[in-house]
């Protein structure tokens, strides 16, 4: 009897040290993966994609830092859907980690080549109090926003393209306020659209005409049309052009 109570005393005195490292580890991996998370989606356009990047405080007084996630769509050729589970707040070890803002990186593409890749910003604030006029979640735990992208469109001054086109890209209303209290298991819906029309990225740079957007030669010194104007030439897709966006007149 007393060698066996011994024997039970030991095994469990060199079973504990691994026992309490398991617990441990067990804690750490189940709070990082559990969370109240709310889902940001929509749909974007052709030649569109989007990155939001989740930043995280730490809540609860311990020594963390900030953190960081980001969650990606990528570009597609034709129209499509983005969905996005973002966790509200998550343990991390022993800190609190509670979600601060989305940024949101909004790409667009208008060709095959690199530097034909632009993008625009957008964001989701969140706040303690909403501001007055502020939308917010109906009955069912949905917040639904449209934002409108435009492409601005200019001649290169890049040494290596120059007199190409290239473009800009804006987007309006592409983020929202949120409450923070009420944000777990609630579905923001940020939808894009992109304008049919683009528009010259200066004023009084092209003139409109019947058959077109034309450049103007501006004088030296001077950046913007002449009185009268003069018209240039352009590059777009390897053709000499006189006229955006048929080339041809």
């Amino acid at each position: 009897m007393t060698s066996s109570f011994f024997r039970s005393r030991f095994l469990l005195a060199h079973a504990w040290p691994a026992l309490f490292g398991l617990l441990l580890s067990g804690c750490s991996t189940l709070g990082s993966v559990g969370a109240d998370t709310f889902t940001l989606e929509g749909e974007l356009p052709a030649d569109f994609a989007l990155e939001a990047q989740a930043h995280y405080g730490v809540a609860n007084g311990c020594n963390g830092r900030a953190r960081t996630r980001s969650f990606e769509s990528d570009f597609e050729d034709s129209p499509h859907a983005y969905r996005f589970r973002i966790p509200v707040n998550y343990r991390d070890g022993l800190c609190e980690m509670r979600l601060a803002r989305v940024g949101l990186f909004i790409n667009g593409r208008y060709g095959d080549k690199d530097w034909q890749r632009t993008y625009d910003n957008g964001g989701l604030e969140l706040v303690d109090t909403l501001p007055e006029g502020a939308p917010r979640f109906d009955g069912n735990g949905r917040l639904s926003k449209t934002a409108e992208c435009t492409w601005f469109f200019q001649l290169s001054r890049a040494h290596s393209r120059k007199g190409e086109i290239s473009k800009l890209l804006s987007c309006s209303g592409a983020g929202a306020y949120l409450a923070n209290q009420t944000l777990p298991g609630k579905f923001v819906n940020l939808s894009f659209q992109v304008q049919q029309e683009e528009r010259p990225a200066r004023r009084n740079t092209w003139l409109s005409t019947a058959q077109g957007w034309k450049p103007c030669v501006p004088k030296e010194g001077w950046q913007q049309c002449q009185e009268p104007p003069v018209f240039g030439t352009f590059r777009m897709d390897g053709r000499e052009c006189t006229v955006y966006p048929k080339c041809k007149e």
